[in-house]
C-alpha cells in the first residue's frame, strides 16, 4: 500500500516522522510531500517529494510532473482556480500527489483542505485527515470562514485520525462523522520508554520547566501571574522556559513587574534531544495551555520520570489523573495553578517519585510504538 503523507515540511514533526518511519518498517511505501526545511534521513521504504520554494525551481518542478496528470485532471484543476496564479499553486499541490500514485492521501494539517474541495473529486475515498492542535481547536473560531469550510468538506473525508478523544468531539461539531474518527495516541521513543527512571535529587529551589512556542494558546501569561504570586509568598523556584520566537512584551513586563529576573531563564528553540535532557533535570513540567490535544511534551516528561502540572484543557485529562500520576489545575485560573504548585512543593520526594512511576506506567500502556503502528494499520486499511 502506498500512502502519500502531506506533511507540509520535510522533515516534519518528530511524531509525524515516527509514523512515517514506523509504517515503512511495516512494509508500507510512505511518500512524504512537503517543502524541505533541513537535512533528513528516513528509513528504507520512504520516498520524499520536495516541493521547491524558489519560483524558477517551482516552474521546472511543475513542468517535470505534468506528465503524471491526465488532461481531464488538469482541466479540472484549471476550472477550480480563480486565476492563473492560483492554477499554478494548485499544480504545485496536486501534481506531487499524482506522481506518488497513492492508495491513501493522509493530510496532516486540517487547514490544508481550505479551498481544495477538488481534492475529494480527484482522489475519491482516499482522503484521510489528522485532527491536530490549532487547526481544529481554535483556527475555526478565529477564522470562521475556515470553520464553515470544514463543515462543508468534513463529510467527504474518508477517515479521521484524532490525537485525543477531546479532539474527536471538536471535529464532530465541525461536521465529522463520528463513525469515521479513530483516536490514535502518539508514541514515545522505545529507548525512553524502556529506560528506568530515578528519584530527583532534592534541591533548595523547585526546578520548573515549560516548553512550547510563544503563542497566546500556550498560556504563559497565566503562568507568569501564578509564579508572581509564589514569588510574593517567598517560595524558592527556578523556571526554564524553552520557547521559539520573539519574547512577547507582556511576558517581559510580567517578569519585570513580579521581579522574577533571577527566577526565570528563557531560551529559544532546542533540539529534541536537548529538550529531553532538560526535562530529565527538572522537578516539574508546567503546561499552562488554554487548549491542547494531548501535548507531546507532557507525554515525554511522564516517560522520563518528571511529574507534570497541566491545565485541564482539551485532552489532558485523558492522560493525567489529578493527584495520581500528575496534577491538574483549572484552565485559565492562575490562582489555582499557584495553589497546585504549593501542593506539589509540599509533597515529599517519595510521593513525587511514586507519582512519576505511575505516570511512566500510563505512558508505557498507552503511548507505545507498537500500539500506534497497529492502530494505523487499521486506519489505513
Amino acid at each position: 500500500m502506498r500512502i502519500a503523507i502531506m506533511a507540509g515540511s520535510i522533515p516534519s514533526t518528530t511524531f509525524i516522522d515516527a509514523l512515517v518511519n514506523g509504517m515503512a518498517e511495516q512494509g508500507y511505501t510512505m511518500v512524504v510531500i512537503g517543502k524541505r526545511r533541513s537535512n533528513y534521513q528516513y528509513n528504507p521504504g520512504v520516498e520524499c517529494l520536495e516541493v521547491p520554494q524558489q519560483k524558477i525551481a517551482q516552474l521546472f518542478f511543475v513542468l517535470r510532473l505534468l506528465r503524471y496528470a491526465s488532461w481531464a485532471q488538469l482541466r479540472s484543476i484549471y476550472a477550480a482556480a480563480n486565476s492563473f496564479q492560483q492554477f499554478f499553486y494548485d499544480l504545485l499541490f496536486y501534481l506531487p500527489i499524482f506522481k506518488s500514485q497513492p492508495d491513501r492521501v493522509h493530510i496532516q494539517w486540517a487547514a490544508t483542505l481550505y479551498n481544495r474541495a477538488l481534492l475529494f473529486d480527484l482522489f475519491p475515498h482516499k482522503i484521510l485527515l489528522s485532527l491536530r492542535g490549532a487547526h481544529i481547536n481554535y483556527t475555526p473560531i478565529i477564522k470562521p470562514e475556515i470553520g464553515e469550510y470544514y463543515k462543508q468538506v468534513f463529510p467527504r473525508v474518508h477517515k479521521f485520525h484524532a490525537v485525543s478523544k477531546a479532539m474527536a468531539l471538536v471535529a464532530k461539531s465541525l461536521g465529522a462523522d463520528e463513525d469515521r474518527i479513530q483516536t490514535i495516541y502518539t508514541c514515545i521513543n522505545d529507548d525512553i520508554l524502556q529506560s528506568p527512571i530515578t528519584a530527583k535529587k532534592e534541591q533548595s529551589a523547585l526546578q520548573l520547566i515549560a516548553v512550547g512556542r510563544f503563542h497566546w494558546v500556550k498560556g504563559y501569561q497565566i503562568l507568569m501571574d501564578a509564579l508572581g504570586a509564589l514569588k510574593e509568598r517567598g517560595m524558592a523556584f527556578k523556571l526554564l522556559l524553552i520557547a521559539e520566537g520573539e519574547i512577547p512584551e507582556e511576558i517581559n513586563y510580567a517578569i519585570h513587574q513580579y521581579n522574577m529576573h533571577e527566577n526565570i531563564t528563557i531560551i529559544g528553540k532546542l533540539s529534541h534531544q536537548a529538550v529531553i535532557k532538560h526535562l530529565e533535570e527538572s522537578d516539574l513540567l508546567l503546561l499552562p495551555s488554554v487548549n491542547e490535544g494531548i501535548a507531546n511534551v507532557v507525554v515525554e516528561a511522564m516517560a522520563v520520570g518528571t511529574p507534570v502540572l497541566s491545565s485541564n484543557c482539551g485532552g489532558m485529562t485523558e492522560v493525567i489523573e489529578n493527584g495520581v500520576n500528575g496534577l491538574l489545575f483549572e484552565n485559565r485560573n492562575s490562582k489555582h495553578l499557584a495553589e497546585q504548585l504549593v501542593v506539589f512543593s509540599a509533597l515529599n520526594w517519595e510521593v513525587r517519585f511514586a507519582m512519576a512511576r505511575k505516570a511512566k506506567a500510563t505512558v508505557q500502556l498507552n503511548f507505545t510504538r507498537d500500539r500506534m503502528l497497529n492502530q494505523y494499520k487499521h486506519f489505513y486499511s
